[in-house]
């Protein structure tokens, strides 16, 4: 029997940090308040619930940075230039059309690497990235085939752990999913209405989605995103556990606090 597992730090709306074998990955970092200054929706719509928890100035580890699409809440510019500078050697990936961007706001080319569905990215450390197409709202793929939403399968060495990013639950979604054994699956639970689309947000599944998602692709232990930081769209966390006790039990899971580390993993 073997153990595997990862250090993982949560820092905020979908943003994680994972370390393992001595490489050290994060997923759509956002700590700033870039998303509080936006002009375009009511007055006070989006008012961070709490400080980012990490400053991105001293993530001076990093090795990889993978960004899951366009959205200021996945990709914000301010994080990330100050992410480069603090990492000077690390690889920011993601979706063509986000590494275009970031390729505009000054993260030089040869740091840049395109993720398309179908394509392993093999890493240092035991890390092969399968990219995994996601549905926000819809799945939106060009003519030549790349998606603007993606979400992670991070095969290490022998743990798989699956980073869902924004997404809906879909046929051909769960399809894929079901070809991986996934050890520890980080799904957004906030849902979407039609008052949140009329502002141009964009939606995910919800609680119960997100646990039937659980239990019907095998997820060995499941942790819940994207519903402390903006409570204007989200709809909490209480659902999402009831769903658990009542529906699965016996489905392992964790919450995490902002900034809080754990070493999650499972038992081979």
């Amino acid at each position: 029997m073997s153990n595997l597992y990862a250090d993982i730090q949560y820092i905020g709306q979908v943003g994680v940090i994972m370390r393992r074998n001595g490489y050290n990955v994060a997923v759509d970092p956002y700590l700033t308040d870039s998303v509080d200054r936006l002009s375009n929706f009511p007055p006070g719509f989006w008012t961070r619930r709490y400080a980012p928890p990490v400053d991105p100035d001293r993530l001076d580890d990093l090795q990889l940075v993978l960004i899951t699409h366009e959205h200021l809440d996945h990709l914000d510019p301010e994080t990330l230039l100050r992410i480069a500078k603090a990492s000077p050697s690390c690889t920011f990936a993601g979706p063509r059309a986000c590494v275009e961007l970031l390729n505009e706001i000054g993260i030089a080319t040869h740091r840049l690497e395109a993720l398309q569905f179908g394509v392993p990215f093999a890493c240092d450390g035991g890390l092969t990235v399968h990219p995994i197409p996601a549905w926000h709202e819809e799945r939106d793929v060009d003519a030549e085939g790349w998606d603007r939403f993606l979400g992670y399968m991070l095969a290490w060495d022998d743990l798989t752990i699956y980073h869902a990013g924004d997404t809906l639950v879909q046929e051909e979604l769960l399809a894929i999913l079901k070809t991986y054994r996934i050890d520890i699956g980080l799904l957004p639970i906030n849902g979407r209405d039609l008052f949140r689309n009329r502002l141009g947000i964009d939606g995910n599944m919800n609680a119960r989605e997100a646990a039937a998602l659980t239990a019907d692709t095998g997820i060995e232990i499941v942790i819940p995103l994207h519903f402390d930081l903006y409570p204007n769209n989200s709809e909490g966390i209480t659902g999402f556990v009831e769903e658990l006790y009542t529906r699965y039990p016996g489905q392992k899971f964790h919450v995490f606090q902002p900034g809080e580390t754990r070493h999650i993993g499972v038992q081979r």
